[in-house]
């Protein structure tokens, strides 16, 4: 078997980190007298798993192993792996998997015998991700099902206290006066919502009731804490945190400071170990953590976990975008439990509270009596194409999705169709063509920055940072993928190249570190103040010395810079990946598609690039990739779902 996974790792269906622990398991079984297809089955079993969790899977399920293994659906080549890889395991079905290895030395049935991998209700984990998820289910469920912090004779002041947050009546179900009633009355809720919903909104006007409800019952304020993934999504949250609360009226504080979620709970560069933890809490009574949706399965174990049994968490997020990068999709797991609707105990309490008049669905769970999904977009109105092309593509309506953009009535979206690769005499001038047209636009669209840049470098105070920062992100680049001809490392290289030949910028090598160039972090570094994610662009300051600049402002109304020397890593931000840009918006949004489908493509992947603009977006695709990839969506395995029915039925 080590061998057939040898050439699987050669023709690049399976990674060198996925060869080397099923080698791994392969030499610890050697000492024991295992049948060759015990032996077998477990270094296959190691490599999937391994090639499960670098896809997002906390879990795999077994059932299903066995259909599409390494992605050899799509395997084009003469040899069968797939049949080579049934004929070394005699055939076994996948469910049958548990009883042939109950007596291996890498696998365990029970979670009391602690082994690398572990069996569990039809899945198999890695014993450390099965843990993980089990204490990220007893939170929830520990939380959700404590007693309700509002009793009847607390309704009178709350339905106040909406009111004067929510004076106007509205036509339809007001969702945000329902989320603020709903994680009124709940240790533990989750905010949903798109862009535009307003959850930054109803959080402020949610810190404010909680506060003003303290102060009525004669306690204590909370003391609270803002996280979010990264530094860039951190800096987001505290500037709309703090517009938002400008516009309500109170005489009550809240605490606007945000930080990543790395650095409320101290977790060190060299270490994953946290400062903060189960045994030392964080001095915490409030903690909201925006774009709840990036955050993995590990992360959020270790944040629940630093929180003192009574403290309140309120997430917020989309649960329709993608996931994070590592394994686990807790948002969306979550937002599966919304269709279930309300209890009839919610439902009294909400119409008691807030006027609206809510049905209670029959089917309601303590987790779904802690959700809220907003519906209503403030950003997109009724012409907006870009909120129907998200409302397509959510909801996978793939050919609708691509006719949209025909609609002469959506002034907000754009298609460059990628022409057919028949149009062209061989493919590598297709690709070539397909390719121009993105740097081509890239060119006409970083022009406008990277004049006010050069003015700048010939009168420093000619121009001001701020204004060449609201220039530059006012557009971005968003690629599908990384590496490829239409990926972000390729397509920086290219359109550098096109910026130095119109002679907007000046290099010798597109990793020089030039005046005009955008860059990302990608390293967290918490002495210099910034953090992966964040964006800067090299420019002179008022000596001619190069230094980055940030797009964070100072108390002083300044742009937070460094010196060259003092940049942790980074890459160039002339095109990045969807991935990349998660947290961030921008006025116009450029989405490049690869000329072939591929499996990275998912309608959450679209969806996410679509609703990173705010006025106008523009795709480079073709129709047959666009609807490919509409229809595809990411399906991440894991127990956290069942766990929680299970606790909760």
């Amino acid at each position: 078997m080590l061998a057939l996974l040898e050439d699987l790792k050669a023709e690049k269906w399976l990674s060198e980190l996925n060869f080397q622990f099923a080698k791994f398991i392969d030499q610890k079984q050697q000492p024991y007298h295992y049948t060759q297809t015990q032996q077998n089955l477990a270094v296959l079993l190691a490599a999937l798993l391994s090639y499960h969790m670098m896809q997002g899977h906390t879990a795999m399920h077994l059932e299903t192993a066995l259909k599409n293994p390494f992605g050899l659906l799509a395997n084009k080549s003469e040899r069968d792996f797939l049949a080579e890889i049934l004929q070394k395991i005699d055939q076994i079905p996948p469910l049958e998997w548990p009883q042939y290895l109950k007596e291996h030395i890498a696998f365990s049935d029970s979670p009391e015998t602690v082994a690398p991998m572990l069996f569990q209700d039809e899945l198999v984990y890695f014993y450390r991700y099965w843990q993980s998820e089990n204490c990220v289910a007893t939170y929830l469920q520990r939380a959700a099902s404590l007693p309700q912090e509002s009793s009847s004779s607390d309704w009178a002041f709350e339905r106040a206290v909406l009111e004067k947050f929510f004076p106007e009546k509205q036509p339809n179900i007001n969702w945000q006066k329902v989320a603020v009633a709903t994680a009124l009355r709940n240790r533990f809720s989750v905010i949903s919502g798109g862009p535009g919903t307003g959850k930054t909104t109803t959080v402020a006007k949610l810190l404010v009731a909680l506060q003003e409800k303290q102060q009525h019952q004669q306690q204590p304020l909370f003391n609270i804490a803002l996280v979010a993934p990264t530094g860039k999504a951190a800096a987001r949250l505290k500037e709309s945190l703090h517009q938002s609360l400008q516009q309500i009226e109170t005489d009550i504080a809240i605490e606007t400071s945000a930080s990543t979620i790395h650095r409320l709970l101290g977790i060190r560069p060299q270490s994953d170990l946290p400062t903060y933890h189960q045994q030392n809490p964080l001095p915490i009574d409030l903690l909201v953590v925006d774009e709840a949706s990036m955050i993995d399965l590990t992360l959020m174990e270790k944040l629940m976990n630093a929180l003192k049994p009574q403290a309140r968490l309120i997430l917020l997020g989309d649960k329709d975008q993608l996931s994070s990068v590592e394994a686990g999709a807790i948002m969306g797991e979550l937002g599966d439990f919304i269709t279930q609707g309300y209890s009839q105990a919610h439902c009294d309490y909400l119409n008691a509270v807030t006027g609206e008049q809510l049905q209670s669905s029959g089917q309601a769970s303590a987790i779904s009596d802690s959700l809220c999904h907003l519906r209503k977009s403030y950003r997109f109105h009724e012409q907006s194409g870009i909120g129907h092309l998200a409302a397509l593509v959510n909801a996978q309506q793939a050919v609708k999705s691509w006719e949209i953009f025909a609609n002469s009535d959506f002034e907000d979206l754009a298609c460059v169709e990628y022409p057919s690769v028949t149009d062209f005499p061989d493919k590598g001038q297709w690709q070539a063509y397909c390719r121009q047209l993105i740097i081509k636009k890239a060119v006409e669209c970083y022009s406008a920055y990277l004049m006010l840049a050069a003015q700048r470098e010939r009168d420093p105070k000619s121009i001001s940072i701020s204004e060449i920062f609201t220039a530059f992100q006012r557009v971005r680049f968003l690629s599908a993928l990384r590496v490829s001809e239409f990926g972000v490392e390729s397509l920086n290289q290219g359109i550098a190249e096109a910026l130095r030949q119109a002679k907007l910028v000046q290099f010798n090598h597109s990793r020089d570190r030039y005046h005009g160039k955008p860059i990302l972090i990608t390293q967290n570094s918490p002495m210099n103040q910034v953090y992966s994610g964040d964006i800067g662009l090299i420019l002179y300051d008022e000596e001619k010395n190069l230094r980055v600049y940030f797009d964070t402002l100072q108390e002083n109304g300044e742009h937070y810079s460094l010196s060259l020397s003092r940049v942790p890593d980074f890459e160039p931000a002339y095109v990045m990946t969807v991935h990349k840009s998660q947290g961030s918006e921008f006025e116009d949004v450029y989405f490049i598609m690869p000329l072939n489908f591929s499996p990275v493509v998912t309608k959450e992947l679209i969806y996410t690039a679509i609703t990173r603009a705010k006025s106008h977006f523009t795709l480079f695709s073709a129709q047959k990739t666009w609807i490919q990839g509409v229809k595809s969506a990411i399906e991440r395995q894991s127990g956290l779902g069942a766990q929680l029915n299970r606790m909760i039925g």
